[in-house]
């Protein structure tokens, strides 16, 4: 897309376009500021990102976009709360620094704990790089944090270099995930929870050779003592488990249906779709009719033999993650196929452009990651 045209991007069920068109929909009426913000979709039947972007040159400052913020904290709210997430584009935001200086005007209550799993590194005060894992890994679509009893309340996204093909961060409404899963997934989930197992390796253990392995847990809990991780275990519900010379299992039943803190609307709020063993190698199928690259191709089958190989050699409460239903029942592949199919039938795909802030409201919109080849440079921070 050019620097100050919208992309309007068709997307049919279970089959994403990137295909774009020029189309503005609706502009803002000039606000107290005097500055005045075009807001578009790039599909108004899937409107989802909301974009707001400057009318013209004089308008593309970092300073700008801050006042914007300041004099629309009504409409930012009522934006996020009726679309769930909001992306401002074709903004001069050159740095996680400017990032970070940006959306602290959004929400000043920023936290830079981390208890994922996805291996980052920190960069400023609360900004982080999005993941460390390799450009082939797919990562699958989820809240971030959702296996936590109080994940956090904001996203948010900035690209500090789009990547060279493909490497999307697709979304999805949480919202309509849940009206559409089969009835009877959903039951289960509402009625028992869910219940998962991560298994860490300790310091001692310095390879990430393994394709599902992400960090240790001395990265995670930012302390090699195992009495701290205990204590920090125990405020949220973990279940502590050592074993081997220095390795870590976190076990906790946590909703997988969670209410909106403030709208109260209910969305699917879990990482099934995500810890479940066939995951990973299912989801991968899918992005390759997308991407239709060889090595997509090759990744996809070496998934297929190590997922095969993992299963016949690890427990399954030792994998390096799994998921169940809250009382120990085993999530089915083709309950695991349904959950992923109604994610792809709702997904939304845009291309990054360097200087793109993306602000999700976690409760209702979940994110992931594609595949991709090229430099990439994707931060991240979050609000509670």
């Amino acid at each position: 897309m050019a620097a100050k045209t919208f992309s309007k991007t068709k997307i049919k069920k279970g089959k994403p376009s990137t295909k774009s068109n020029t189309k503005k929909q609706t502009k803002l009426k000039i606000t107290s500021s005097g500055i005045k913000l075009s807001k578009s979709f790039f599909n108004p039947k899937n409107p989802l990102p909301v974009i707001y972007q400057p009318n013209s040159t004089t308008q593309k400052s970092k300073q700008t976009l801050i006042q914007w913020i300041k004099t629309n904290k009504r409409v930012l709210t009522d934006d996020l709360k009726q679309y769930g997430a909001i992306l401002f584009r074709g903004f001069e935001i050159i740095s996680p620094q400017d990032f970070e200086e940006v959306i602290l005007n959004i929400d000043s209550n920023l936290k830079n704990n981390y208890l994922g799993t996805s291996p980052r590194n920190q960069v400023t005060k609360y900004t982080f790089t999005a993941t460390e894992l390799p450009s082939a890994y797919p990562i699958m679509q989820h809240a971030e944090m959702s296996f936590l009893d109080s994940p956090p309340k904001k996203l948010f996204f900035y690209c500090g270099k789009a990547p060279g093909k493909f490497g999307e961060t697709p979304i999805t409404d949480l919202r309509k995930v849940l009206k559409e899963i089969p009835t009877h997934i959903r039951e289960k989930f509402e009625k028992e929870k869910i219940r998962y197992s991560r298994v860490y390796n300790g310091p001692s253990n310095q390879s990430r050779f393994q394709f599902w392995k992400t960090k240790r847990w001395d990265e995670m809990f930012q302390t090699k003592d195992k009495n701290e991780v205990e204590k920090t275990s125990k405020k949220q519900n973990f279940k502590v488990e050592w074993f081997g010379k220095d390795d870590l299992r976190l076990v906790n039943t946590t909703l997988a249906i969670r209410k909106h803190p403030e709208s109260n609307t209910l969305a699917w709020h879990n990482h099934s779709q995500v810890f479940h063993i066939d995951a990973a190698r299912k989801e991968y199928w899918k992005i390759f009719v997308r991407q239709k690259t060889i090595r997509g191709f090759l990744v996809a089958v070496t998934l297929e033999i190590l997922t095969f190989i993992k299963k016949i050699t690890t427990k399954k409460e030792y994998l390096d993650t799994h998921c169940t239903y809250g009382g120990g029942q085993e999530i089915s592949g083709t309950e695991l196929k349904q959950i992923q199919n109604v994610f792809w039938n709702n997904i939304s795909l845009f291309s990054w452009q360097n200087g793109d802030i993306l602000v999700i409201d976690n409760y209702s919109v979940s994110h992931g990651r594609h595949p991709f080849t090229g430099p990439r440079e994707i931060f991240v921070a979050w609000a509670d």
